[in-house]
């Protein structure tokens, strides 16, 4: 075989080792996805007002609990199923943690967070005196 040949071979080999480093999550994992997953709040804003969309997927039917941390009456729950959505209007000023809880094991699957990032007050400092030809 050729040394270029080896080379892919050994690549191959490695693939599912440097996605797992990477963070990526395992085929048979839970996905759970937000959206938005960001709020940014303008200088004048005091709290995000936005509609958020929770959706997960399994490769296989589960049951499960969608829930807010920070907001204990926002809770769904589904019973043997693959997927699910929800989707709830909410007012917040700090970040959101959702996570999609195992109730039968009483333990996370999945975690998310929707960051709430302040626009920063930008103030132009003068560093110099602006230069004038006639002065």
């Amino acid at each position: 075989m050729s040394r270029r040949f080896m080379t892919l071979i050994v690549l191959m080999a490695a693939l599912p080792t440097l996605a797992a480093a990477r963070g990526d999550p395992p085929d048979n994992a839970i996905h759970l996805e937000l959206r938005p997953r960001i709020c940014t709040l303008a200088a004048k804003d005091a709290q995000c007002e936005t509609r958020i969309q929770a959706s997960w997927r399994s490769p296989h039917p589960e049951s499960l609990c969608l829930v807010l941390l920070e907001h204990a009456n926002v809770r769904r729950c589904w019973e043997n199923i693959a997927e699910g959505t929800y989707t709830v209007e909410l007012a917040f000023s700090d970040d959101l943690t959702f996570q999609l809880r195992d109730p039968a094991r009483d333990q996370a699957v999945a975690t998310e967070v929707l960051r709430v990032i302040r626009e920063a007050l930008r103030y132009r400092h003068k560093r110099r005196e602006p230069w004038n030809i006639f002065s």
